[in-house]
């Protein structure tokens, strides 16, 4: 080729070709080509059945091609009206679990030819990790923190992304800044030496290490979350619309007019109205994932009569979202699984406070889940994990790992539709009262139920069958089969009305209340039932 054939040729025909490692960037500020802040080296995107997808930004009519294991997936860059940048978008298909892969991505704009490589990606299932303080709380803080960062070596296939906490009075379209970009578990990516309450979340990290042990496939794994922070920061305008709430105003940062604030508060975290789902989750729903988990109420405990209203509509929302950012990729009724409240910082037995009404709120009045107004959702029940003596406070019980344990066990039987999981304690499902007893079923009589204390239950006793504020303790006196236990009631001249259990902010120490499984070790539920 001549010299003057050569110029021409790279005159009219540019290729730029660069390496990515964490953000992307635009090659000499040619084009505006670069990936969405969640796409780069070793993440992991959702497997089969479901398809993932790959987007990003271009100059308007960009061509672009995507090309996974030999096959290219097209798409050109199309304006939006939430985005100064074209934007495009890829479908792949159906990975099974599997990896790694590298992913080519290029496009030819103006005669610009630029190429993005993703390596080291794998494909298992995307989990997000969200919720306050409990959820935010790290690795390095919990029981043997120092000992559970250096294990991570172990799980390389299971992928970290953590969510800088970012909040704002307009909803993203992609996130403004991350803490971790998709990483390998290491103690560093796993924040060993950052302030705490940032990341990496301890309770999402043992959720997702449990289930890679058990399933054997790669896991990803997003921490978004902030302390201090009540449900309605995190969920929509339509969410809370489905509320009747009125919308509490966001204080406006007058510094920054693009409307987001990265400012640490004193006390606790933001509180207005949708501000974490317009900067924290709203970015992500533009993303095929698996599910998620949450671990969030404390901040609600305060006024808790709504939560019943506010956390499942929080839940019917995202999903819906996340339906229809990925076009219908991700499960419209997609896995949501939570971690019932352990205890407030009041450590005195036989405080009521408002702990009670909130978990029983956590699972819209039935006890348990899933159930007919919260489908394919699990939960993990704390409430006998108490840590009275942790450094962070005793709303900060260091027991992640048994935390993300029993995530990950319900998970299993509710998610995993694994038959011979079962992934909660015993739940009563029959009464049978008399004169001074009651008997209570468990589990429709398939219990295995073990009687670690005789106490915790106690008798709603009214003049008449209208409810009233008298409560007798009542001691289990008896198990006649291991799926029925007998409670002895002093409610022998009123009308026995209702049946609580665990009703305290503190009822019993770790490890210590009254009802568990023999099978799964598992803590029967706090509940508040009518006995008629």
């Amino acid at each position: 080729m001549s010299g003057l054939t050569l110029l021409l040729f790279f005159t009219c025909f540019v290729t730029v070709y660069f390496l990515l490692e964490s953000a992307q960037s635009v090659v000499g500020g040619s084009t505006t080509f670069r990936l969405a802040s969640y796409y780069n080296d070793h993440m992991v995107l959702q497997m089969a059945p479901e398809q993932a997808n790959i987007w990003g930004y271009a100059n308007k009519g960009a061509q672009i091609e995507v090309t996974l294991k030999g096959k290219v997936f097209s798409a050109v860059a199309t304006s939006t009206s939430f985005s100064a940048d074209a934007v495009w978008k890829v479908t792949l298909d159906p990975v099974p679990p599997s990896g790694p892969f590298t992913i080519t991505i290029s496009s030819l704009s103006n005669g610009i030819h630029e190429v993005i490589e993703l390596n080291d990606v794998l494909f298992g299932d995307v989990w997000v990790c969200s919720g306050q303080s409990n959820m935010a709380f790290e690795v390095k803080q919990a029981f043997n923190g120092t000992e559970e960062l250096l294990k991570s070596y172990e799980y390389p296939n299971v992928r970290v992304f953590a969510v800088q906490q970012v909040e704002s009075s307009i909803p993203f379209y992609d996130l403004k800044a991350v803490y971790q970009p998709w990483s390998q578990p290491t103690p560093e990516t796993l924040g060993k030496d950052t302030a705490t309450f940032t990341y990496f979340s301890a309770v999402c990290w043992f959720f997702g290490r449990d289930l890679y042990d058990h399933l054997k496939y790669p896991i990803g794994l997003i921490s978004t979350n902030w302390g201090g922070t009540p449900v309605e920061a995190w969920s929509s305008p339509d969410a809370l619309a489905k509320c009747k709430m009125t919308i509490k105003k966001y204080a406006w940062n007058e510094v920054n007019k693009e409307g987001y604030d990265f400012t640490k508060h004193e006390v606790g975290g933001p509180s207005g109205h949708s501000v974490l789902w317009n900067a924290m989750i709203n970015p992500l729903i533009n993303m095929t994932i698996k599910g998620a988990i949450w671990y969030q109420g404390e901040a609600n405990t305060p006024s808790p009569n709504s939560y019943n209203c506010t956390f499942p509509a929080m839940i019917d929302d995202w999903r819906e979202k996340w339906y229809e950012g990925t076009g219908g990729l991700t499960d419209k009724t997609f896995p949501f699984g939570f971690v019932q409240l352990c205890t407030s910082n009041s450590v005195k037995p036989g405080l009521i406070g408002n702990y009670p009404i909130l978990r029983w709120h956590q699972t819209a009045d039935f006890g348990y889940v899933p159930n007919s107004r919260m489908e394919n959702v699990f939960m993990a029940v704390s409430i006998d994990l108490p840590d009275p003596a942790s450094i962070y406070d005793p709303i900060h019980p260091r027991y992640k790992q048994e935390v993300g344990y029993r995530l990950s066990l319900s998970a299993r039987e509710v998610v995993y539709q694994e038959s011979y999981v079962t992934g909660s304690g015993p739940f009563p499902t029959k009464f049978a009262l008399t004169n001074d007893t009651l008997t209570i079923a468990y589990d429709n009589g398939k219990a295995n139920v073990a009687v670690v204390n005789n106490d915790g239950f106690e008798i709603n006793c009214c003049p008449t069958a209208a409810l009233c504020d008298v409560w007798y303790p009542s001691l289990i006196v008896s198990q006649k089969s291991a799926s029925l236990i007998t409670l002895k009631h002093n409610c022998t001249t009123g009308v026995a009305n209702q049946l609580r259990y665990l009703w305290r902010e503190y009822p019993c120490t770790y490890k210590n209340c009254s009802i568990y499984s023999v099978d799964n070790k598992l803590p029967g539920a706090p509940f508040i039932l009518p006995l008629k």
